[in-house]
This record gives structure tokens, C-alpha cells and sequence, in this order.
């Protein structure tokens, strides 16, 4: 290894310890970025919002994978392809519900589950393995880059953005348009409290159809059952309902402590021999560096926070900066072979 950069931060000022983001970095083994998903309900373990406890628990367990992997002989953690790894990883998450004494709780109720995605670079003999499992991506050799983007977020993004607009037009300041565009991102246009402006029957009828007019066009091929469900319930009442699950369009993948289809686990193999840069990143990117190494990607993160901060334009997301936070927590780790 000649030479080796890492950065992670998470998104809420003056709070580093919430950071989501865990980086596994060991040189001549392998390397991986772990983003935990944001906690729908205050759930802990060890501690931990439950993001943060899946993050942590596959950053430990892919440390002793690839550790393992200097003597598989003398260990059960030998590798045996990208669907076997991602399957450990889950047992390893599962192994921590049954520690805690929620295993049947979390089985029954996806909302009570830790999860998180994972870009995991691992040298196997002389090869890279590359293993993905969610929306954190990578960049071979500064032009080979492995990101696979989720639909679903798109359809809570423009839901946001749409209600963003529609307190605009009513003239509400800008923390109050974040608040409760936030709401409906997050609940859904059928879960507002009683009494918010977001309860309201009227602007609520008003939303969703704009937000379900323009999903539809943006999203030409998804049944409208499926995106009035995301609309209707947002983030923390619909969208665990698309996880993991292979007959939906919006299906997707996250290591959550339950089986990945087969369908979300993407890998590539390289050989090592050909390999010359290694750039693992989370999503907390909305763009790439131009060139390898810390500077270059917080210089692509601040030209996208200056054109776009409120992520409701060329960087549309379902969270935008505000007084108090980034939009997500972000980690970039390179490595020049």
C-alpha cells in the first residue's frame, strides 16, 4: 500500500459520536464502508440508536472475516463468495437481537430493526472481491465506479420536495417549510399528528397528487400501488415494507439481521495485480471527487451543499442541510496500491 486517506463526519453539528458511518480499514486485507439507516423511532442497543448498533456490529464482523482469511484453515470464516459473506454479516446482526432479548420483538416488527448498508472491498489471494449490499459505492482505479442507487428514495424525495414547494408558495419560512416537509417525508401523507398543518385534508390531498404526478412520470415502469404506499407512509411506515423483498419493483436491499435476495447483493472480482486505486464511499456523496484523496471529494461536497443545500433540486434527497444538520452523515476511504 503506498498510500491511505479516510474521512467520515457525521451530519448533526457538534455531535460527532451520532455518526452512522463505520469504516474498516485493514491494509493487505480489505476495506469497507458501513452506513447505518437512520432510526425511525428512538429504538437502542448497546446504547446505540439501532442504525448505528448495525453499522458498528457489521464493522466488527467484517473485521474478523477478513482477519480469518489470513489462516482459513484454522478458522470457519473462509470465503465463499459474495452471498455467503452478506448471509454472515445478517447472522451477525441477528446473533445481536438474540443477545439483547428481541430476536421474536424484531421478527415481528420491521420498524424495531437495525440496518444498514455495505461496500466491502476484500482481498481474497489475488484477487479484490467487491461486495455490495445497498446505496454505498466504489471507485476502481478513478473510472470503474459500483453504485446502485435506489428507486424507492426517489419517490420520498419528490414527496418532499413537493410539499417543500407547497409551503413556499404559502409563504412559511424556511425552517418551518423543513419541518414539515419533513413530516410528511418521514410519516407519510396518512401518519400526521392531529393538529399540524400537515393533518390538514385539503393540503394533504393537494400533495399527495402532485407528489403521486410526478413519481409516476419520474418512475414510468412502478405500479401506482406501490408508489401511493410510499407516498401514504413514508419512510418510517412504508418503506421497510420494500426491503429485502424481490417481487417489488421498489424492492430493495439492506442487511438488516433477515435474509438479502440474491437479487441485492451486487460483487465484482478484479485481479489484485490490475488494481491501482481503491475509493469506497457513502452516499453522503451526492457527487464524486474528480481525483483520488480527501480534498477532491470535500471539494465535490461543498460544490453540491453551494448549488443545492436544500436538496430539493439537482441533488433531490429525502433530508437537506439545515442550522443544525448535513443532509447525511458521509466517508470516503481511498487506498493506493
Amino acid at each position: 500500500m503506498k498510500q491511505l486517506e479516510a474521512f467520515t463526519l457525521g451530519k448533526k453539528f457538534g455531535q460527532p459520536q451520532t455518526n452512522e458511518d463505520s469504516l474498516v480499514i485493514l491494509p493487505g486485507l480489505g476495506y469497507a464502508v458501513i452506513d447505518g439507516v437512520t432510526d425511525r423511532n428512538g429504538t437502542r442497543y448497546d446504547d446505540m440508536l439501532s442504525g448505528q448498533f448495525a453499522s458498528r456490529t457489521v464493522k466488527r464482523a467484517t473485521e474478523l472475516f477478513l482477519l480469518a482469511q489470513q489462516d482459513p484453515k484454522q478458522s470457519d470464516l473462509y470465503y465463499n463468495g459474495p452471498e455467503a459473506f452478506i448471509t454472515y454479516l445478517s447472522d451477525c446482526i441477528k446473533e445481536g437481537y438474540r443477545r439483547h432479548g428481541v430476536l421474536d420483538a424484531v421478527e415481528a416488527d420491521w420498524k424495531l430493526r437495525g440496518g444498514c448498508t455495505i461496500m466491502a472491498a476484500l482481498i481474497i489471494g489475488d484477487r479484490l472481491e467487491v461486495i455490495a449490499v445497498g446505496d454505498s459505492g466504489i471507485r476502481i482505479n478513478g473510472t470503474d465506479t459500483l453504485q446502485v442507487l435506489k428507486p424507492l428514495d426517489d419517490v420520498t424525495a419528490i414527496l418532499r420536495r413537493e410539499a417543500w414547494h407547497y409551503f413556499e408558495a404559502e409563504g412559511l419560512d424556511l425552517e418551518e417549510r423543513n419541518r414539515l416537509a419533513g413530516l410528511l417525508t418521514w410519516r407519510g401523507t396518512r401518519n400526521q399528528e392531529t393538529g399540524e398543518r400537515t393533518a390538514q385534508p385539503e393540503i394533504i390531498a393537494i400533495i399527495e397528487e402532485r407528489a403521486f404526478k410526478a413519481a409516476s412520470a419520474h418512475l414510468s415502469n412502478v405500479p401506482e400501488v406501490e408508489l401511493r404506499e410510499l407516498i401514504e407512509h413514508g419512510i418510517s411506515y412504508g418503506q421497510g415494507n420494500f426491503q429485502n423483498v424481490a417481487d417489488r419493483v421498489l424492492g430493495y436491499g439492506g442487511l438488516d439481521g433477515f435474509p438479502v435476495e440474491p437479487r441485492f447483493v451486487e460483487s465484482r472480482t478484479y485481479a489484485l495485480a490490475d488494481v491501482h486505486t481503491i475509493e469506497l464511499f457513502s452516499d453522503g456523496y451526492f457527487k464524486l471527487g474528480d481525483t483520488f484523496g480527501v480534498t477532491a471529494w470535500e471539494k465535490a461536497f461543498a460544490e453540491v451543499e453551494a448549488e443545492d443545500p436544500h436538496k430539493i433540486a439537482a441533488y433531490m434527497s429525502t433530508k437537506g442541510t439545515t442550522d443544525i444538520a448535513l443532509t447525511d452523515d458521509r466517508s470516503y476511504l481511498g487506498v493506493k496500491l
